[in-house]
């Protein structure tokens, strides 16, 4: 049968009684009629407040059922004490400490004790030492290692079950052989004997008389079961038995029939389907091996790529504002103290608001009312039209400057939307480096930068690189000429380096690139064309990415390519819109040429692709050369100018 769990409610109203009946029951463990410290050290660990409170009401009640007067009297003093030392000490900053909570039950415990030890013999003293450690240790093991609660609190019953007796045999004993077998099973030898020796030490201590007689049988039968756990479990009950009952019988133990009978009942009741009452044993795990770079990134590309499909994904967009509500406002402020307020609002309702639906058009499109926008029978009626006129204006601005307002919000709240999905596909495609392949064709560039005539710096920047097996050129065309240009473009190169060198693809780069641009030229910045080529060395595998880009070209033997592209610069470009793609089989012995605008353009560059068709050389610097001469002829230094060209070869890598 599957229970089910309580509300919450019943929770809140269990769980303190709870606390006071676990309390008052270990109460009834009680050492030597001393003290019982299982409880207090409860009280101690639950600190100031209701489970503070129900624990002393626990120990209260528990003194006066199992403890004689004047011990009760005593006990309840130690938990009231403790649960007061926890109040007055909550605000301190020795509380959260580790030790200060246990030293400090333990020391007001022997304040209690004190004055009833005075003159007493040294065994009582020596127990009520052994009393405030075992609180100390007790409350400690609270506080640190609540995973340890369950087998304390077993070990508590079994030791407060230890006073009764049912025909002369110990209740206590049994539920504690019980425990034991059930607990030490998962334990080394030697720490099953100081566990069954410990609980032994407790039994022992529980009467007015010391016996150290079940510390020697449950510890050395703790330690012969530890050794045999993964046997059966008739021969696990055979050897705690065997064990235990000769222990029994060497020691000359009282009445060791009943002994071993506790010994042996111990052992069936061990065979209950109880819960585990031990934690499992920890195995050492073999280290995992660091996972690769796209591991370590797919559970923060989810988590972005769930945030986006969690907030924005199916949202729909606020109803836009009637604007009708310019003609109502604008009717509060004027009609309301007319004289034909019931003629015009209620007697010809209708035809009061036909007339503003007939002049709301024209006067959205305007921006601006007029009187001869509302038909002539409302005109020739109203006895306000100018002041009538003038409110909706008024409101009319409002209502302008309010859809201004929306409509740039949403702008805004879309691009963060498309950012959210952006980084998650970002770092989705992240890739670790691969090495450059045995086999990869050689390549050589050239490129060269000239500036405006009359700047100093050149609007155009470019870049080479390689990632693992693959080379990229990189082209970016900033905005205008001159310093701001050249800082446009030199950023955008920069910036899409850094992407594609951690790994990221060409795609998600270029696309959160653009949405970081569109964003800037919100606040005066610019926007910059970018031309990416990606070439794969080992298969001459390639994709172009234009935004806004010149005309790039490819020539093989006698023939030339020209590749253009669609996009807009990038910043200008629609955010939600992947990066224009192309792609390219290029071979060894073949040139593939990126200019900027400022070279030529896609309605001026045919003489380019004669001038490509037409050259029969080898050396990429050479080409670089003629086509910067060539274009300085035909258009002068009227603008910026680009060239990279990169000469793929069957050999090695030539120098850049």
């Amino acid at each position: 049968m599957k229970l089910l769990p309580l509300p919450r409610e019943k929770r809140r109203l269990l769980e303190p009684l709870g606390r006071a009946a676990l309390t008052c029951l270990l109460t009834a463990g009680s050492f030597g009629g001393l003290c019982a410290p299982l409880p207090l050290a409860i009280t101690a660990a639950a600190g100031p407040g209701l489970p503070g409170l129900c624990c002393v009401l626990g120990c209260g009640l528990g003194a006066f059922l199992f403890l004689p007067f004047q011990a009760g009297l005593r006990q309840l003093a130690a938990a009231i004490l403790i649960f007061s030392g926890s109040i007055a000490f909550f605000d301190t900053k020795f509380f959260p400490r580790r030790f200060f909570r246990p030293g400090l039950a333990a020391a007001l415990l022997l304040l209690v004790q004190s004055a009833y030890l005075i003159a007493r013999p040294i065994r009582l003293w020596a127990l009520c030492v052994f009393c405030m450690g075992l609180t100390a240790a007790v409350t400690d093991l609270l506080l640190r290692r609540r995973d340890r609660l369950p087998l304390l609190l077993a070990a508590g019953l079994c030791l407060s079950a230890g006073a009764f007796r049912i025909v002369g045999i110990s209740v206590g004993m049994c539920l504690t052989c019980a425990f034991l077998m059930r607990s030490v099973r998962q334990m080394e030898p030697a720490r099953g004997a100081a566990w069954g020796a410990a609980m032994g030490l407790c039994l022992g201590l529980l009467g007015n008389e010391p016996d150290l007689a079940p510390m020697a049988v449950l510890g050395l039968s703790c330690a012969a079961l530890s050794r045999v756990r993964s046997a059966p479990a008739p021969v696990c009950i055979g050897t705690f038995w065997a064990i235990g009952g000769g222990c029994t019988l060497l020691f000359g133990t009282e009445e060791p029939l009943y002994r071993m009978i506790e010994l042996f009942s111990g052992g069936i009741l061990s065979l209950l389907p109880l819960p585990r009452l031990s934690l499992p044993p920890e195995k050492k795990r073999a280290q995992p091996e660091k996972p690769p770079r796209p591991d370590r990134l797919a559970k923060p590309a989810a988590a972005l790529r769930d945030l986006y499909d969690s907030f924005f994904r199916g949202t729909a967009p606020e109803k836009p504002e009637n604007p009708s509500v310019v003609f109502d406002r604008a009717a509060e402020q004027v009609c309301r103290r007319c004289i034909l307020r019931d003629t015009c609002w209620r007697q010809n309702y209708s035809a009061t608001y036909n007339a503003f639906n007939d002049a709301c058009p024209r006067l959205l499109q305007r921006g601006e009312a007029q009187a001869g926008d509302f038909p002539l029978y409302f005109t020739s009626r109203c006895v306000h039209l100018s002041d009538f006129v003038g409110a909706v204006n008024v409101e009319l601005r409002s209502y302008l400057l309010r859809q201004q307002y929306h409509r740039r919000l949403s702008e805004v709240r879309d691009q963060a939307r498309e950012q959210y999905a952006q980084l998650g596909d970002m770092l989705a495609s992240a890739g670790p480096a691969v090495p450059a392949g045995a086999q990869a064709m050689g390549y050589g560039v050239a490129s060269s930068l000239r500036p405006r005539q009359g700047q100093s710096v050149c609007g155009d920047q470019l870049d080479t690189f390689e990632v693992g097996d693959t080379v990229y050129l990189l082209l970016s065309d900033g905005m205008g000429s001159g310093e701001a240009a050249h800082r446009e473009a030199a950023m955008t190169v920069r910036l899409l380096r850094q992407f594609l060198e951690a790994g990221i693809e060409p795609g998600p780069a270029l696309k959160t690139l653009n949405t970081a641009l569109s964003l800037r030229g919100e606040s005066g910045g610019g926007f910059t064309t970018i031309d990416l080529l990606a070439l794969q060395r080992a298969s001459g595998q390639a994709a172009l990415y234009k935004y806004g880009a010149a005309p790039s070209y490819l020539k093989r033997s006698g023939s030339v390519s020209r590749y253009t592209g669609q996009s807009l610069p990038a910043g200008l470009q629609a955010v939600r819109e992947a990066p224009e793609c192309t792609r390219l089989q290029l071979t060894a012995g073949s040139f593939f040429v990126m200019v900027s605008d400022g070279i030529a353009d896609a309605g001026n560059d045919e003489w380019l692709q004669n001038l490509l068709a037409g050259w029969s050389g080898r050396d990429a610097n050479a080409l670089v050369s003629l086509i910067l001469a060539e274009s300085r002829g035909r258009k002068g230094l009227e603008d910026d100018c680009a060239v990279l060209v990169l000469h793929l070869s069957s050999g090695e890598k030539k120098p850049v």
